[in-house]
């Protein structure tokens, strides 16, 4: 089922993808959503997490639904529009079969009744595939996690696959040298456009805040020179923008 999703999504790339090239990796595939939004009057991420504790209350009922589902609540720190964004709210899932499922019960399970009582106002949701490059060394929920967005444009001669195939490479060595960021390709589905020349947006993540700025120091005196590092090439990524948040829920 697993191979089915990828396929799927790789026939959904095609215009990224060249017939006569040859990939190394298999991508692994999953899902996830962004609600992002701003705090209504007088609200904050405390009672943002304490609407999160009745979310995990109902979704306890739901037979299962949401087992598999990960949630972070996610906060702006360096970013170009801090007034427009309070927080960032990001569900991801395994597959496509389970995000829907979920969806399903929230629309028809009572999941409005809930969201009456939600102290943020979204003005962005938005669907999304992601491509797995690496997974950070932990993430537990409660890690005070760390994440940085950039919009990424493929270099002439180079697809999707074969930035993914060089990434990969280069996430394998960072692990071998002690690396424990977390990297993902992600496209969107539905729910926003990207802007013209930008193809996708790479995610760089780590399961604490200190976390990410070792694995920097670990770059400059380890990885910077390394033939991985030369090797990755196919694609340049402008406007990052970094968050801080909580993982409210993180599936073993």
């Amino acid at each position: 089922m697993k191979q089915l999703f990828t396929v799927l999504l790789t026939m959904s790339f095609l215009a990224y993808a060249q017939d006569d090239v040859q990939y190394k990796y298999e991508p692994e595939v999953n899902k996830a959503e962004y609600y992002i939004g701003t705090f209504n009057k007088g609200k904050d991420v405390e009672d943002l997490s304490a609407w999160y504790g009745k979310f995990a209350k109902w979704a306890e009922t739901k037979d299962g639904t949401y087992d598999s589902m990960s949630v972070a609540i996610l906060q702006p720190y360096f970013h170009s529009n801090l007034t427009g964004i309070d927080v960032m709210w990001v569900n991801t899932w395994p597959t496509p079969g389970e995000q829907f499922q979920g969806l399903e019960t929230w629309i028809t399970g009572g999941g409005a009744d809930l969201l009456k009582s939600l102290p943020v106002t979204n003005s962005q949701q938005i669907d999304t595939w992601q491509w797995t490059i690496s997974q950070p060394a932990s993430m537990q929920a409660g890690n005070m996690m760390y994440a940085t967005y950039a919009d990424c444009s493929l270099e002439e001669g180079y697809d999707l696959r074969q930035v993914y195939d060089l990434y990969k490479d280069f996430a394998i060595y960072a692990q071998s040298q002690g690396g424990t960021v977390g990297r993902k390709i992600i496209v969107p589905d539905s729910g926003v456009q990207l802007a013209d020349g930008v193809d996708f947006v790479r995610l760089m993540f780590s399961s604490s805040i200190s976390e990410r700025g070792s694995n920097a120091d670990l770059f400059f005196s380890k990885i910077v020179d390394s033939e991985a590092a030369q090797n990755l090439k196919g694609f340049s990524c402008t406007n990052a923008r970094s968050y801080f948040g909580a993982a409210m829920r993180a599936p073993s």
